[in-house]
């Protein structure tokens, strides 16, 4: 049965619950702005009660306080964190595609524009005197113009994606930090629950990591009970195991050899990935998500295809594009338009030299010099980013033919006529020149679009999964409130009870003489 001092055994604890309940509050309410932090609330119960020799049988002891849990739900995260996986791609993907449009979009600028359309004003002012030193210089200075801009707009493609190939560098440092981090927080978290603690800040900590990592790529987790207050707590990222319990996996980048590049426009030195343990990571798999997949995408995506140089019988070099789903991402990235500058300029070399070719120079003898080569070898294949106007003609004019057939005098314009048809002819893709590059502008505009406004609704969802998250939660000042009147009267009348009870143990010690 009882002692005679039960009623204040029950008072008491009512005050310990009601104080821990005002503790848990007071750090709710102090977190209330801290970024991961997950609502926290005391769990209490009835303490067993006592059997008394009595017709009532049982009397209650007061109140236990058995937990302080967290107010988390595993649906919203997992949503959140799918959702803040598909923000990393696309607003990865809208990041760059918006640059690569912005270089692309000079095609409509009046730079290029004007210098395309002086080249062919020059072309056709030739026509009435094509052995004019003046108009045939201009007609080199135009196409020097255009060929400087297609090696900067290669340049600035090529630098771009050496940026991307920093900023994957920079996401894998990110990913290793946060694994090791993980791992550590689950030494903690063990290390005070094994003893019958609740580490929920540490919890808080270990959510929030995840978070950030779910960014990068796919993220799973599994947390398994394994007796004694021990957890065993994996992550899965991108399918493979990054950390398990105390023990976590990393990535490594490995920098590609010269002469093993995806594509053969491709920047000196790009990186690919493994994991330390030795196990491949494919970043082109088409189900992949994150902003891993988003940079790779824009890095390496071709189309499903890839440059290479080919060599033909005669030794001669040229760029081709092959078909391959499997060696490089579907998406159009900077590979696919650094191809299709060099499909255009390749196509525009061959065009003007084979007119140049069969041209005459003023003193009869026939021409030998391509009109485009390479800057860095003349017998070299030519791309955007090498592509240049013969140095012999620019230094010397009488190296450019003047006609087909120089007997017919010097105002013979057969093939200056022959060079100015080629504004209007249909030359590559079905289409004139500037049909070609007005679709390259085209497609990039509409990846472009799509990127954003991918981003956009993820973005919005994203904000919508988060204000749900957070209505569970999340801190809440009027709740906290009312929780912080209530619990101090809880308290209060708990006082009140020792009080009572004081009052009658007084009366029964000092009157009966106990």
């Amino acid at each position: 049965m009882p002692n005679t001092f039960f009623g204040l055994t029950i008072g008491a604890s009512g005050l310990t619950a009601s104080n821990a309940a005002i503790n848990t509050v007071a750090h709710n309410i102090s977190n209330i702005n801290t970024k991961g932090y997950t609502r926290q609330s005391t769990v209490q119960e009835a303490s067993f009660g006592i059997k008394v020799y009595k017709p009532y049988g049982a009397v209650g002891t007061g109140v236990t306080v058995t937990d302080i849990e967290q107010a988390r739900s595993e649906y919203y995260d997992n949503r959140y964190r799918n959702n803040n996986t598909q923000c990393g791609q696309y607003e990865t993907l809208d990041t760059y595609s918006n640059l690569v449009q912005t270089y692309l979009d000079e095609f409509n600028t009046e730079g290029f524009i004007a210098e395309y359309n002086n080249l062919f004003k020059t072309i056709d002012s030739m026509c009435s005197d094509p052995s004019s030193d003046v108009k045939r210089g201009q007609f080199l200075s135009y196409m020097s113009s255009i060929c400087e801009y297609f090696n900067t707009l290669s340049t600035n493609l090529q630098n771009t994606q050496n940026d991307i190939n920093e900023e994957i560098k920079s996401s894998v440092s990110s990913i290793n930090t946060i694994a090791e981090q993980i791992a550590s927080l689950n030494k903690q978290i063990n290390t005070i629950e094994a003893t019958g603690g609740t580490a929920n800040d540490l919890r808080d900590s270990r959510n929030l990591l995840v978070d950030e990592l779910s960014y990068y790529a796919d993220v799973q987790v599994e947390e398994r009970n394994i007796g004694n207050g021990l957890t065993e707590y994996s992550v899965r990222f991108n399918g493979q195991a990054l950390v398990e319990s105390y023990n976590y996996n990393t990535l490594l980048c490995v920098a590609r050899e010269t002469s093993d590049k995806r594509n053969a426009s491709d920047a000196e030195g790009l990186c690919d990935l493994k994991w330390s343990n030795g196990n491949p990571y494919n970043p082109y798999d088409e189900s992949g998500k994150g902003s891993l997949k988003g940079l790779f995408d824009m890095r390496d995506g071709c189309n499903d295809a890839y440059e290479v140089v080919s060599t033909d019988a005669n030794g001669i070099q040229s760029l081709e594009i092959v078909a391959d789903s499997y060696r490089n991402p579907s998406y159009k990235g900077i590979p696919y338009y650094q191809s299709q500058l060099n499909r255009f300029v390749t196509t525009l070399a061959n065009e003007f030299n084979s007119i140049i070719a069969n041209g005459q120079l003023k003193d009869g003898t026939a021409c030998t010099s391509s009109l485009l080569v390479s800057k860095y070898d003349v017998n070299g294949y030519v791309t955007a980013a090498n592509i240049s106007v013969n140095s012999k003609m620019l230094n010397d004019l009488s190296e450019l033919p003047v006609s087909y057939d120089v007997s017919r005098g010097d105002e013979n314009p057969d093939m200056v006529n022959d060079l100015y048809a080629l504004k209007d002819k249909v030359t590559i893709k079905s289409g004139t020149f500037w049909d070609f590059l007005s679709s390259i502008v085209s497609e990039i505009g509409v990846d472009t679009m799509r990127a954003e406004s991918f981003n956009s609704n993820y973005n919005n969802i994203k904000g919508a999964v988060e204000t749900q998250r957070t209505s569970v939660s999340g801190v809440d000042e009027d709740e906290e409130g009312i929780d912080l009147v209530k619990f101090q009267h809880a308290y209060d009348l708990s006082s009140k009870v020792i009080s009572v009870m004081n009052q009658i143990y007084s009366k029964l010690i000092e009157e009966t003489g106990l």
